[in-house]
């Protein structure tokens, strides 16, 4: 079964396209929320995988089901300490989207999942945008903020995912359409054709898989 990642930009709808795509294939989403969930049930000091993201881009978001075991094998790499290895947590992060992949029925938001699952056969790459002053509309909108702050944080976090990828994939621009299927401008299309779109690559994917 196919898995997707969706790489958003701040205002794009990224994660109200997910939830409708969990709701309509009645598959699992894999962010940083669920990330620390597991984290923390494996007894991990998940503090450590927040500094080691804020060390790259001053800021964080991944996880996954049955990834406690995962987490409980690599517990000596994880103990209370000032910082987290590179390679640690690059191997704890690439595992963890593996084993969704594996499982397929997966949506992977953010995190590089794009790089990570690069040449993985049942994967479909999306990427979410809009232009900068429709998305610091929404956010003006949607969380009250001035346009001033809006498009600060817009730009801030366009820098931060820049940065973030940037560090663990080899100076890859995360912007370019060579890693991605489908790259869709949400200022153009309706949530429910976006989410359409999606739903019938992914399709394609799983039939393809089947033959």
């Amino acid at each position: 079964m196919a898995v997707i990642t969706i790489s958003r930009e701040l205002g794009s709808c990224g994660d109200q396209v997910a939830e409708l795509l969990c709701e309509q294939l009645g598959y699992c989403r894999v962010d940083k929320d669920m990330l620390l969930h597991i984290a923390q049930e494996a007894g991990v000091d998940t503090e450590t995988i927040l500094e080691k993201e804020r060390n790259v881009t001053q800021r964080a978001r991944l996880v996954s089901g049955e990834m406690t075991s995962l987490y409980r094998k690599q517990a000596s790499a994880f103990e209370k300490r000032g910082a987290l290895d590179d390679q640690t947590y690059e191997q704890v992060v690439r595992d963890t989207m593996e084993r969704f992949a594996r499982e397929g029925n997966a949506i992977i938001v953010g995190r590089g999942g794009q790089m990570v699952l690069s040449d993985w056969p049942t994967a479909l790459h999306i990427r979410l945008y809009a232009p900068p002053e429709v998305r610091a509309q929404r956010l003006m909108e949607r969380e009250h903020f001035s346009q001033e702050e809006a498009e600060y944080r817009v730009a801030q976090s366009d820098e931060r995912k820049r940065q973030y990828i940037r560090h663990w994939h080899n100076n890859a621009d995360w912007r370019n359409s060579k890693y991605y299927h489908l790259a869709i401008d949400t200022s153009r299309l309706s949530l429910e054709s976006v989410v359409r779109i999606i739903v019938l690559a992914a399709q394609d994917i799983d039939q393809a898989g089947q033959v």
